[in-house]
C-alpha cells in the first residue's frame, strides 16, 4: 500500500501528469446548452430524405441545373418534400 505522501494518487497518472476530470455532459450546468421545453425545433428530416436530398443537391450542381439543386437544399432543409419543391411536408404528431 502506498502512503498518503506517494506521489501518486487516483488523480495522477504514472508520468505524474494530472487526468482531466470527467465532464458529465447529460446534466449541463449552462442553461443556454440545456434545450429548450415547449419551443419546436427544426424539422426533422427523416434518414431517406436526407440522402434523397443531398442527390439532387448534388445531381443539380453537377448538371448546371439549379432548380434542381434548389429543390436538394429545400429537402435538407424541410421545406419541401421529396417529390414536390412547392409542397411542404407533413408535420407528425407524436
Amino acid at each position: 500500500m502506498s502512503s498518503p505522501d506517494s506521489p501518486i494518487c487516483p488523480t495522477q497518472a504514472q508520468d505524474g501528469a494530472a487526468r482531466p476530470d470527467p465532464v458529465d455532459s447529460a446534466n449541463p450546468t449552462d442553461p443556454a446548452a440545456a434545450p429548450s421545453r415547449g419551443q419546436p425545433g427544426p424539422p426533422i428530416v427523416p434518414f431517406k430524405d436526407r440522402v434523397i436530398g443531398v442527390a439532387k443537391k448534388t445531381r443539380g450542381t453537377l448538371l448546371s441545373k439549379p432548380e434542381l439543386k434548389e429543390h436538394g437544399e429545400k429537402i435538407l432543409q424541410g421545406e419541401a418534400t421529396i417529390y414536390n419543391p412547392n409542397e411542404q411536408p407533413r408535420v407528425e404528431s407524436g
